[in-house]
Parts: C-alpha cells; structure tokens; sequence
C-alpha cells in the first residue's frame, strides 16, 4: 500500500506545484529538497530500503560517464541554434533576458539541485527501488518511467503557457504529447542507473543535459533579441 500511496502522490506533486506561482520561482528550490526529505523518511522507515537499493554506487566514474553523455546530448542544441529556424525552437520565453547571476544559478543550482537530484531521487532512486521490492526490474522501470512522464505534465502546460500567451486548448493539450513522451527518458536513466550501478550517472547526465539545454535555450532567444525579430513561438521549443 505504501507504494502505491507513494506513486500517486508523485504522479501528483508537480502537476499540483506547478499551480502554485511561487512554485516556479523561489520557492522551486526549497520546495522540492523538502519533498526529497519526505521521500527519503518514507524509503528507509515504512519502506524498510536500503541506502544501496536507492542510491547505489557513488564512483567518480559514474560522474564522469554522465557528464560525458549530457554534453554530448546537448551539443546538438548549441550547433541548432546557428539556424534562425532552430534558434526559434530552441528559444524559451522563462529564461530570456536573465541577467548572469541568475542564468548561473539557473545551471549550476536550480537545475542540478532542484531538478536532477529531485527527479533523479524520486525516480530512479526510491520509487524504482520501491517496486523491485515484489517485481522485476522491468516493471519497477515502467511504473517509475510512466510516473516520471505524468510528472511532466504541469511544467508541460507552463512552459507552453509562457512561449504561446494565447495559446489554444488544442495546443494546450498536444503539449501533454511530448511530456509524456519523457517516459522515455526515464527508461533510459532507469538503465543507466541499472548498468552504473547508482543514481550518480543518471544525476549527472540529467543536470548537465538540462542545465546545457538552458544556457542554449538562452544564447538562442539572445540571438533573436540582438536580431531585431521576435521568436516564431509557433515553432518554440518544447518542454
């Protein structure tokens, strides 16, 4: 029963916090430490996990490997952006015009801490852990993954609301589409965690790739803005 209290409570919580407009602001931050302070009371108390079967292995290795990885992901947005085409994709209104020492604690804080380790916690630590308990792993990954694609739902909905004001209910609703298409990704950091060892190579691949994407997503709306024209939000970037 505990498990499955703690997988709808976390199909929920971000689609719920992300109503909340101080959610995605200051608050953003401290909000999801304490929620990764709840789930690790919940892992190893009522769960009875242990610290290996939700964390796992800490080798300098495994940064590296994910490091490695996220970079590589990322590069293709950065060469992407030389295009107007793709500069206007890849583009996005909630980091434009932030001044340095905010984009730095965007990447280097907001989404490492408040992101990665969060999402990498819930997911391809206690929850996965928590369903190998009495399945196999490869239903453990599929209940975490789709989980981690439902979770994406709300910062989905934000980020189409910020890049198209007067967006329509259909667009609303295909945003749903690629959010939770990020199931796929879970499964992917559901396997490196596997191979790896731990969470560590997931963490890492996760806030290197976001935070990457982010300082892209802010180089390209730059671009645009010394350009003289306006983002083709049409075509903007997905969530």
């Amino acid at each position: 029963m505990t498990r499955i209290l703690l997988t709808l409570a976390l199909a929920a919580y971000n689609n719920v916090a992300n109503l909340w407009p101080p959610f995605n602001r200051a608050a953003y931050v401290p909000t999801n430490l304490l929620l990764v302070a709840a789930l690790a009371f919940v892992a190893f108390g009522p769960l009875e996990l242990s610290y290996d079967e939700v964390v796992g292995d800490l080798a300098f290795t495994s940064a590296l490997v994910g490091a490695a990885l996220g970079a590589l992901f990322a590069a293709p947005l950065f060469v992407a952006s030389r295009w107007p085409r793709w500069r206007a994709r890849i583009a996005d209104e909630r980091v434009a015009g932030l001044s340095g020492s905010a984009l730095l604690y965007q990447c280097l804080v907001r989404v490492p801490i408040g992101t990665a380790l969060t999402e990498e916690f819930a997911f391809r630590g206690v929850l996965f852990a928590a369903w190998t308990q009495s399945e196999s792993t490869v239903v453990a990954a599929l209940i975490s993954s789709v989980v981690f694609g439902l979770w994406h739902i709300g910062p989905a909905r934000n980020a189409v609301l910020a890049n198209h004001p007067t967006a329509s209910a259909g667009t609303m609703a295909r945003s749903i589409v690629p959010a939770v298409g990020t199931t796929g990704a879970g499964l992917a950091f559901v396997w490196l965690r596997v191979v790896s060892g731990g969470i560590l190579a997931p963490l890492v691949l996760h806030a290197t790739l976001n935070s990457l994407a982010t300082l892209a997503a802010a180089r390209a709306h730059a671009a645009i803005s010394a350009n003289g024209s306006s983002p083709h939000w049409s075509h903007g970037r997905g969530p």
